[in-house]
């Protein structure tokens, strides 16, 4: 199945759900960024970033304080993929079509039965693909799309434990990644168009930015005021497109993780599809069709 197909019944399994999906993925966003601001205000902004003096100054001597920042990103790593995690549950249920799916169920994955297991799959997931990181960055990150699918296979099936959700995940991608990865990249222009123009900007106007920085301490403030100013809007589009996108992307990853697992034996092709096949001018009834990716 090509991935403009899937992405094509993504978009059809969130007709009448996007504004759910889409306040489902605002809430989540917004308890992230909650959690990070409230542990910046508690300890002060300072003091959690104290360890980059260390770029500036030497180190110096070990301060207490030096720990904040890497607990910080650990606490959100683990949440955000807590949430992360919760949400394509969520999308699971939505491209199954069940029946009564409501904005709580996109917490899922911290109701009482669910967050014990999945928070243990995260962190053994993370020790692992962190551990083939050590050994070079791509081996990790063949390792993380390996076991991509682990979190799809402990709502399907609970009785599974977290290594035994991985080690399904890893059979069941292999031969698959390629796919995967090039069904996500057909996301990233959204992101990198509104990127782009700002990095255009910055680079098209160097001489004029370089002339402001040296015309002293109010010129210094214009430029850095104009650069955080369209810094801001490039930051809103963006948001603005992943309310859009990420909605989106979600759904069409729990489409290719439902179509990877079809049996054999099943026809890859449901009435739905068939139609998306022949406006596609892809009609395969005269040809050997393969179910699998």
């Amino acid at each position: 199945m090509t991935i403009g197909i899937l992405k094509e019944i993504a978009k059809a399994k969130l007709r009448g759900k996007r504004l759910l999906a889409t306040v489902g993925f605002v809430l989540a966003l917004v308890i992230w960024t909650t959690v990070a601001q409230i542990y910046i205000t508690v300890f002060g902004f300072e003091t959690v970033f104290s360890i980059i003096e260390i770029a500036f100054t030497g180190f110096t001597g070990f301060r207490a304080s030096y720990l904040l920042l890497p607990v910080l990103l650990i606490l959100l790593f683990l949440l955000g993929d807590m949430l992360h995690m919760s949400y394509r549950w969520f999308g699971l249920d939505l491209v199954e079509d069940k029946e009564n799916v409501e904005l709580k169920d996109v917490f899922q994955g911290f109701f009482k039965d669910n967050r014990t297991k999945l928070f243990s799959l995260i962190v053994v997931r993370a020790l692992i693909v962190l551990a083939w990181s050590l050994l070079l960055i791509i081996p990790g990150i063949w390792k993380a799309y390996l076991y991509s699918q682990a979190a799809n296979n402990l709502k399907k099936d609970k009785s599974l434990s977290p290594m035994e959700a991985l080690k399904q995940s890893e059979e069941q991608m292999k031969g698959n990644i390629l796919k995967y990865v090039l069904l996500q990249l057909t996301f990233a222009p959204w992101y990198i168009v509104p990127i782009g123009l700002f990095v255009f900007f910055i680079w098209t106007n160097t001489y004029e930015i370089q002339v402001g920085l040296e015309m002293g301490a109010e010129g210094t403030e214009l430029i850095l005021g104009v650069v955080l100013a369209i810094l801001f809007i490039v930051g809103v589009v963006l948001l603005l497109f992943a309310l859009y996108v990420e909605p989106y992307k979600m759904t069409s990853k729990q489409v290719f993780y439902e179509e990877m697992n079809k049996p054999n034996d099943e026809s890859p092709y449901d009435e739905f599809e068939q139609e998306l096949l022949k406006k596609q001018g892809l009609d395969r009834r005269d040809r050997p069709v393969t179910p699998r990716f």
